[in-house]
This record gives C-alpha cells, sequence and structure tokens, in this order.
C-alpha cells in the first residue's frame, strides 16, 4: 500500500473514495466524509454476517462496545454506542433532564435541535470571526449555576477549530463547580492532528464525549455514533433513555470491522491534512478569508453568489448562512480526492475572475 498512489488518486485501497456520493455531475464539497470511501473490509464483512441479519440486533451492541473499550483504555460500561450522534443528543436531554444549556455559536444546529423537545433554555455564547472563531476564556463566564450543561465541539463545525487542552480543562472545572456537565462532540477529531480529550475523563466524572463513524469512516447510512462517560452511572441513564433495539445489526457489524481496518485513521489524517493544506492555500492564495481548520473541512469567506456559480460549473459547496452567528458570505467546502480539490480550485479562481 503505497502512500504516492494513494495522494495521486490513482488507488483506493479503502473503499470508492468519495465520488460514491455525487450525483448528477455534481462534485459534492458539502458533505464532509473521508474521501478514502468506507473500507472495503466492511462491504465484505456486512457480506459474510447477512444470513444473520433476520434476528433482532444486540440491544446492548456488547462485541462492538468491547472493541471500543479496548481502544479507548476504558472500561465497557463507560460506553453507549447509540444510533448516531444525532441519536445520543437526543438521548442526553433525556438522561440528564436538561433544563438550561450553553452552545456557542457558530456551531452545529443539531444540538438545539435534539434538545427542543424538551424546551430547555439555551444560552448562547458567541464566537468571534476575527480570534479564528476559537472558544476563549470568555466562555467561563458564562457558566452560571444554574446552567445544566455545556455543549462543545472539537473541531467545531463548520469552524474546524480545536478546543485549547487547557482551557477544556478550566472549563471542566468551571462546569464542575456549578454542578453542570460537559459534553464535547468530536466526530471530527480522527481527522486532526490534536489529540482527543477522551483522556481527561478520568477525574472528570461530569465530562461527556461523542463519536460517530459518519465522517471518519464515510458509514453515514448506518448512523453509527457512541459516547464515552466519565460517571457510569450517566452511562447507564443514556442507555436506559434510547429506544430498545436502536443500533441494527448490520451497523454494529459495519462498526467492528471498520475498527479492526489496520492503518485506516492514520492514513486517513494524512490524506486530509495533506488536501486541507492545498485547498487552504487555494482559497488564501484567491484572496479570500479563511479560517485555519484542523478537520475535514475549511470555512471561508466570498461573494454571496459563489455558491451557485461554483454549482453552475459542477461543485457544490455548503452555505453556512443557517448557522447562528454566520450569513450567506460563509461557505465551507470539504477535503476530497486531490484531483477533485484542484479542480474545485480551477473553477473558483475562474468564478472569481469573472
Amino acid at each position: 500500500m503505497t502512500g504516492s498512489k494513494i495522494r495521486n488518486g490513482a488507488s483506493r485501497p479503502f473503499g470508492r473514495g468519495s465520488e460514491a456520493g455525487d450525483k448528477n455531475g455534481v462534485v459534492d464539497f458539502s458533505s464532509s466524509l473521508n474521501p478514502l470511501g468506507m473500507p472495503m473490509q466492511v462491504v465484505r464483512a456486512l457480506k459474510v454476517a447477512a444470513a444473520d441479519f433476520e434476528a433482532y440486533p444486540d440491544p446492548l451492541c456488547r462485541d462492538l462496545t468491547s472493541a471500543l473499550a479496548e481502544r479507548e483504555g476504558l472500561d465497557a460500561d463507560q460506553i453507549v454506542v447509540t444510533a448516531g450522534v444525532s441519536d445520543a443528543l437526543a438521548r442526553l436531554g433525556t438522561a440528564l433532564r436538561l433544563r438550561k444549556v450553553l452552545v456557542c455559536s457558530p456551531s452545529y444546529p443539531g444540538y438545539e435541535r435534539a434538545l427542543k423537545p424538551l424546551w430547555p433554555r439555551v444560552v448562547h455564547h458567541s464566537l468571534v470571526a476575527r480570534e479564528s472563531f476559537d472558544v476563549t476564556d470568555r466562555i467561563i463566564g458564562y457558566i452560571e449555576p444554574d446552567i445544566d450543561c455545556v455543549f462543545l465541539a472539537s473541531p467545531n463545525n463548520p469552524t474546524g477549530r480545536v478546543i485549547d487542552r487547557e482551557l477544556l480543562a478550566q472549563i471542566l472545572d468551571a462546569a464542575a463547580g456549578s454542578g453542570a456537565f460537559v459534553v464535547v462532540d468530536e466526530s471530527y477529531i480522527e481527522f486532526a492532528d490534536e489529540p482527543s480529550c477522551a483522556s481527561l475523563l478520568e477525574g472528570n466524572p461530569s465530562l461527556i464525549v461523542l463519536r460517530g463513524f459518519s465522517q471518519t469512516y464515510a458509514m453515514g447510512g448506518f448512523r453509527l455514533g457512541y459516547c464515552l462517560c466519565g460517571q457510569v452511572e450517566v452511562a447507564q441513564a443514556i442507555q436506559a433513555a434510547g429506544q430498545p433495539w436502536a443500533v441494527s445489526s448490520p451497523a454494529q457489524v459495519a462498526g467492528l470491522a471498520a475498527l479492526d481496518v489496520p492503518g485506516y485513521l492514520e492514513l486517513t489524517r494524512e490524506y486530509v491534512a495533506k488536501g486541507r493544506a492545498d485547498l487552504t492555500a487555494g482559497l488564501s492564495e484567491a484572496g479570500l478569508l479563511v479560517v485555519p481548520s484542523h478537520a475535514n473541512f475549511i470555512l471561508f469567506q466570498a461573494q454571496e453568489s459563489l455558491g451557485d456559480a461554483l454549482l453552475d460549473r459542477g461543485f457544490a459547496v455548503r452555505s453556512c448562512e443557517g448557522y447562528r452567528g454566520l450569513d450567506a458570505t460563509w461557505h465551507r467546502i470539504c477535503v476530497r480526492k486531490h484531483d477533485e480539490n484542484a479542480r474545485f480550485l480551477a473553477a473558483l479562481r475562474e468564478v472569481l475572475r469573472h
């Protein structure tokens, strides 16, 4: 398995690559999945296990939970496998009985959407563009005694920024003093060179870390995620808040197979880092305001009409006007295969010349 072949786009040892989600000839830069594609080992495992899918799935996902526990260095009873991060968020609201929560803006709107049926009060902490939308120590002033939970993302969506580890420790201390939980969504951490905050679970019973298989392993169709909990009782409450048999047998088989693919995460980080650097340089050279990213996507600012002009040339980008704190001049693109990234930048330069 040679890195040069992969970097040149001539070989895809894991899966079909990011073109699998394209439609009608449009290259989709709006969906932030792993450009290497779903591992072929997952496909093979599903074929082998297909005859067993007539039975109900294991409601506790014991095999997958054990594999995750071994990988993360945690006890199995600290982990809850869910039907994606969205399912985890919905369970959290019920399990933690949230009444007042703190979220950052801009960030993933799904945090508020998942909690809406419970109607908690939502406090917004605005991140600042001139600071690359970083979370700073100003957030600590928002952790008031009646805050039940602080929702953070690292890397944050859509900014791609990672939270400083020392600051996160300060946030955890402030939350503990207020009796609040801290939920850190790490859906994109495995694209980053920065370490996970999961090592902080020991000694921080109020910390909950969310992860998913959708982006990291290009397995969005399976709806598979998991929670890492600093407190066993919290994990038990999250488990009890879900529906029976929420995670399908195919999803559990796929997750186990994905975890067992050697070198996949290391190659992913290498491949995405190269593509991210190329795209960041190209966007900056085009004179656009770019937020430096640690994830597999990049946030940048350009004219509002850019998305339509690029779509006319066969490239779909995500408008970020739906994120609180951003408007239609902000756009997000994902890192795709290197040849697709180069074609995108050529189309971008053409649009900006007109």
